[in-house]
């Protein structure tokens, strides 16, 4: 028994002793490695992942970059960073380990902001587009606007006019509401309600699209009309200093066809006489027309524009924190005389990482903006001053003989309204927008797998115009507005998230606060004398004034939960609710609760992609969700009345209110549904990729200005829960990079979206009257909404040509004689008015191509829109006997009837601008940029790059539209400006300011 219990501990001790020989030796061969990870600048970077592969042990760098690791020889040690590509190095007998970590643009493209949070463009579920600065920096742009434009499959970027500074409209899948704001909402590093126009594009690092509503609804009510995303540079590295200045020389491509001095001479001679007159002008006159041309008033308000633009910025980082500082100055000369916008800006990022587990980010940005004479403010009774140029007596000079404006036709001919001329000149209408953005941002991870996040921001804007105008021969006006804004936010972000084996499971909530508080104020006052400018006015004893006030304010708080959930890289499932309390609605409505789901399987793992030569990856998405709108005017759930003036003795007026609007408690949500689903494919290891979107997505309970019959309280409105709108369509977006080399590479990017609108629901009617006033002098309305139809429907007359000879008594029991306009009428013999076109478009497309060889670059961008029709009211107007309009300056007038030459071009009778006489189709394809730049790099005595380029844009139109541009509208795009009439209006041109061809040189300072 001894003998066994001897054997047993013998074994035993020399079992141990092997354990602890081992132990030494394990202890021996392990060893401490130390090392200093850096980027391609040679600065440390902090926060890189350390790992011994295949084991849990690891740790990330410091501040400086540094590190300390335990490992053998054997071991492989792998180095990674969001952004980098990811190094694995064997140990061996090393013991310091430097590495630099180059940059992954592949990995950073893949990179999507999706609202609080981000995600890999692999793991998204719901339709998101992105658009890299990468895409559009080498298209020098004035305006963020600009860079979405054709680059974002399913949003549409228009121009209504080209005034410098003018409002761009954006639509995201089209337009959801008739008459409240379709505008998308503007997130920018996080804060909501930006605003793109005061925005320096070289500060934008990407813009980020949420197109489906189980994209959006994280936004919930906000994001009923899409969101753009915006995050803007930030700082790391050494210093850099970039400075960018461009020169831009401007003008109209083309000019309008009219008809010179003589010939309009003759054709009034000849309307005068058929009208049983006699002509006015002699043959000497017309002859010393011939000789010296007349006046072109449309040579005499436009002009070469010259416009310059300076943008400048330093970005890095010392130690523990990095920053991104710039400024930018725009100055635009309009190619309408005395028309002007100017911008300055600065912004400065701070990004500081006070420990490994707690971030801070300060943000501000400040800007000024300064549009002289926007020509929408000007009205467009009658047409806009453009298009009195248009219209304006070509035999009156600008100037009497005493040096005098000549203030109206020496004959009263053509256009009866104001000297175009003067009327610019003499105007100073000066807006002033100042604009102050700051937004803190704290990141603490409270756990491994758990952050806290804090956004919280605030908004002020001051808005003041002030207007002068001698617009007629009375003496002039004088006015003065002024809007002041305050916005603040507050939003409290958690997010969880943990990994189990083949699952990746993340959770965000989301309670968050927002208001917003509007002061305005002004005057304005007629007859003024001393006309010195706006700060000499001085009213006329008896001249009218009017003082006016307003104060409004609103807020709202939601609370967001959203789930993600990943397995095995290949199923994702995402679900998100919202809900929003407003305090626009009556406390019984105001909550709202938007709900959204989505899915997407990926077959990146399947053999048949592993294995294939031509696809890379296969993803299929589906997505369902709603959002919602609150966005009516405080207090619209009250009665609200206006000022008003009475006479109660027939003689003297006496000062009151009157209803302007009846209040419907019982409003509530605007709701928008939308079903996706999408296809995601990559070919030849990811060089091309295919993506498509079908999408359907119906807005009801509509917030609808509904009018009151007459004798319920005269023309005010009522809004109500009513109608329904649908919009349906699909996006495709095609990228590649056709060639990829050394010296030559060129990336290609085409975007096509086909989408229809029908208004499907009008709460019972079929249609509902416009808001867009006739400018022909008929009083008549020339939009209409109607249901199973899109919005944006033209109403008016069909024409029918002329009445020839042989129809000259059915013509008399009319009114009319041969070779007046012809229209078509009812058993009752009224002209028929009705739908005749529609100005919303079905297609647009975008074709963008950026080609390097060695130094040079080369940029090329085509857009292209189709399936629109447009109502030229300007043509209908310069025919003539419309309005104010009463002569002949169309040079189709040439071929007009005559008892010998019948032709279907009206020699007289009334002209109905509105009619089908003037509907064009509106679809074009355009250059829209072209850049050809050189780069000298590391010149000497300077230490930086110098890139020089030039461009053009809009350099040549194909479309056979016979207007200034067929982009261009007269409904401003600032739905924010109290317009409702953006979308249900559009196509309509009663003198647009033109779009201008644009020629720019700079150069680029990288130092």
């Amino acid at each position: 028994m001894k003998e066994l219990f001897f054997n047993l501990s013998r074994k035993r001790l020399i079992l141990g002793l092997l354990t602890a020989l081992m132990g030494i030796y394990q202890v021996y061969a392990q060893q401490t490695i130390t090392g200093k990870v850096v980027g391609e600048d040679d600065v440390g970077i902090p926060g890189v992942n350390v790992l011994v592969k295949g084991t849990t042990t690891g740790q990330i760098t410091d501040f400086d970059g540094n590190f300390s690791i335990s490992a053998t020889e054997n071991d492989v040690i792998t180095i990674s960073y969001l952004g980098f590509i990811t190094q694995n190095i064997t140990v061996g007998n090393q013991t310091t380990i430097n590495v630099k970590l180059l940059a992954d643009t592949q990995a950073l493209d893949e990179i999507v902001v999706i609202g609080y949070g981000t995600a890999r463009k692999s793991d998204l579920t719901g339709s998101v587009s992105q658009v890299s600065a990468k895409s559009f920096e080498g298209q020098p742009l004035a305006r963020l606007e600009e860079a979405l434009q054709g680059r974002a499959a399913g949003v549409t970027v228009a121009k209504a006019n080209g005034a410098p500074g003018a409002a761009i409209k954006v639509r995201i899948r089209g337009a959801n509401s008739i008459n409240r704001s379709n505008d998308p909402l503007v997130v920018i590093d996080g804060f909501i309600g930006g605003d793109l126009s005061t925005l320096n594009p070289n500060d934008i690092a990407s813009i980020d699209v949420l197109k489906d509503a189980s994209a959006t609804a994280v936004y919930g009510s906000r994001g009923s009309n899409g969101v753009v995303l915006v995050s803007t540079k930030k700082g790391k590295g050494v210093t850099k200093v970039d400075v960018d200045f461009f020169t831009t020389i401007s003008t109209v491509p083309d000019l309008i066809p009219t008809l010179g001095a003589a010939d309009f001479a003759r054709i009034e001679n000849s309307r005068r006489i058929r009208g049983g007159g006699s002509a006015i002008f002699t043959d000497q006159e017309i002859a010393g027309f011939a000789a010296n041309g007349g006046t072109n008033y449309q040579d005499e308000i436009f002009q070469t524009a010259i416009s310059q633009n300076l943008q400048l910025s330093a970005s890095g980082s010392e130690g523990k924190i990095g920053y991104f500082i710039s400024g930018n100055y725009v100055n635009q000369e309009g190619v309408v005389i005395n028309t002007n916008y100017e911008r300055y800006s600065l912004r400065s990022n701070v990004n500081a990482n006070i420990s490994d587990k707690f971030k801070i980010g300060f943000n501000i940005f400040g800007s000024r903006t300064t549009t002289i004479n926007d020509l929408n403010q000007f009205g467009r009774f009658q047409g806009s001053v453009v298009l009195n140029a248009l219209s304006w007596d070509p035999t009156t000079p600008i100037f009497d003989e005493n040096g005098n404006y000549n203030n109206v036709s020496e004959r009263n001919l053509a256009s009866l309204n104001y000297n175009p001329v003067a009327n610019l000149t003499l105007a100073n209408v000066e807006n002033i927008r100042d604009r102050i953005d700051a937004n803190i941002n704290l990141s603490y991870d409270i756990l491994e797998n758990l952050n806290y996040t804090l956004i919280a921001g605030a908004t002020t804007f001051n808005g003041s115009n002030e207007s002068y105008r001698t617009f007629r021969a009375d003496p002039p006006t004088a006015g003065f507005g002024d809007n002041k804004n305050t916005t603040h936010q507050i939003s409290n972000i958690l997010t969880w998230s943990k990994e189990f084996g083949q699952h990746n499971v993340k959770a965000t909530g989301v309670y968050e606060f927002s208001g917003i508080q509007n002061r305005f104020n002004g005057y304005n006052a007629a007859r003024l004398f001393v006309p010195g400018g706006f700060y000499f006015a001085e009213t006329a004893p008896g001249s009218g004034q009017s003082v006016f006030n307003n104060f409004s304010e609103r807020s709202i708080q939601s609370l967001m939960a959203r789930g993600e959930y990943i397995y095995n890289n290949a199923l994702f499932v995402t679900g998100t609710i919202r809900m929003d309390e407003s305090s626009v609605f009556r406390s019984e409505n105001r909550r709202g609760y938007f709900p959204s789901v989505a899915l997407a399987y990926s077959f990146d793992n399947m053999t048949f992609i592993e294995n294939s030569n031509v696809f890379s990856s296969l993803k299929l998405r589906a997505g369902w969700g709603q959002v919602g709108n609150e966005n009516i005017d405080p207090y619209t759930t009250f009665p609200n009345v206006q000022n008003a003036n009475f006479s109660f003795n027939g003689s003297d007026s006496t000062p009151g209110v009157a209803p302007n609007s009846f209040g419907n408690p019982d409003l509530k949500w605007e709701t928008t549904t939308q079903t996706n689903i999408g296809i995601d494919l990559g070919f030849l290891n990811g060089r091309a990729n295919l993506s498509i979107d079908a999408y359907q997505k119906n807005t009801t309970d509509l917030l609808l200005d509904d009018p009151v019959i007459p004798s319920n309280g005269g023309n005010v409105t009522i809004s109500k829960n009513i109608g329904e709108v649908e919009n349906k369509g699909i996006d495709v977006a095609i990228s590649a990079d056709v060639i990829n080399t050394d010296n030559f590479n060129w990336n290609t990017n085409f975007n096509l979206s086909h989408f229809k609108n029908e208004v499907t629901d009008l709460g019972g009617r079929d249609e509902i009257q416009g808001t867009f006033g006739s400018i022909d002098g008929q009083g008549r309305t020339w939009n209409i909404i109607q249901v199973g139809q899109p919005l944006g429907q033209f109403n008016g007359a069909t024409f029918l040509g002329t009445w020839k000879t042989s129809e000259a008594a059915e013509a008399a029991t009319f009114g009319r004689a041969p070779g007046d306009a012809r229209y078509l009428r009812d058993e009752n013999g009224d002209i028929v008015f009705s739908a005749i076109g529609n100005g919303t478009p079905t297609l647009t497309w975008g074709f963008n191509n950026t080609i390097t060889y060695k130094n040079w670059d080369l940029n090329i961008f085509f857009q292209g829109v189709h399936g629109f029709d447009i109502l030229n009211a300007v043509q209908g107007v310069i025919v003539g006997n419309t309005g104010n309009q009463r002569s002949f300056l169309a040079p189709e007038q040439l071929n007009q009837w005559t008892p010998q030459n019948e032709t279907d071009i009206p020699a007289g009778g009334p002209n109905e601008a509105g009619s089908t006489r003037y509907i064009e189709k509106g679809d074009f394809i355009r250059l829209s940029n072209l850049t050809l730049g050189y780069t000298l790099k590391d010149v000497k005595h300077l230490n930086a790059n110098v890139k020089l380029y030039i461009t053009g844009q809009n350099l040549f139109l194909i479309t056979d539209y016979s207007g200034y541009d067929p982009e261009l509208t007269s409904v401003p795009a600032d739905d924010n400006a109290g317009n409702k009439s953006v979308d249900v209006a559009a196509g309509i041109n009663a003198g647009a300011y033109p779009n201008p061809r644009s020629f720019i040189f700079g150069v680029k300072v990288g130092f």
